[in-house]
């Protein structure tokens, strides 16, 4: 009797780590959510001055991640999610030019670097 209840009890918490797996990987805008990002990112695309577009970008992630489920600073909600990103390392740049343009006094940000942070 007793290790058909230990068997059981493992089982259990099989099913349970399985489904908080597949619950923390299974974060993806849709619907409403996914249109409202994407309708903001094209009014950021249309941003002359580098250095709002990036920050406004960064606001744009933001939103994303919190729309998903992630909480704490942009920063926390990037490690949260992690390996979710196709390019993490360059999200990362971007993200750390915003803090530089946002906290630096007399920031700037060339062409080629604002592209690509975008």
């Amino acid at each position: 009797m007793l290790p058909a209840i230990l068997f059981g009890l493992v089982l259990l918490a099989i099913a349970i780590l399985f489904l908080v797996w597949k619950m923390q990987n299974s974060r993806k805008l849709r619907g409403d959510a996914l249109r409202k990002v994407r309708s903001v990112w094209l009014l950021i695309e249309q941003i002359d001055d580098p250095v709002r577009q990036i920050i406004e970008a960064d606001k744009v992630l933001d939103l994303a991640l919190k729309l998903t489920g992630f909480e704490g600073t942009t920063g926390e909600k990037m490690k949260k999610a992690g390996p979710r990103f196709r390019n993490e390392n360059a999200l990362w740049r971007a993200h750390k030019l915003r803090n530089t343009l946002a906290h630096e006094l007399h920031a700037n940000v060339k062409k080629a670097e604002a592209d690509s942070a975008m």
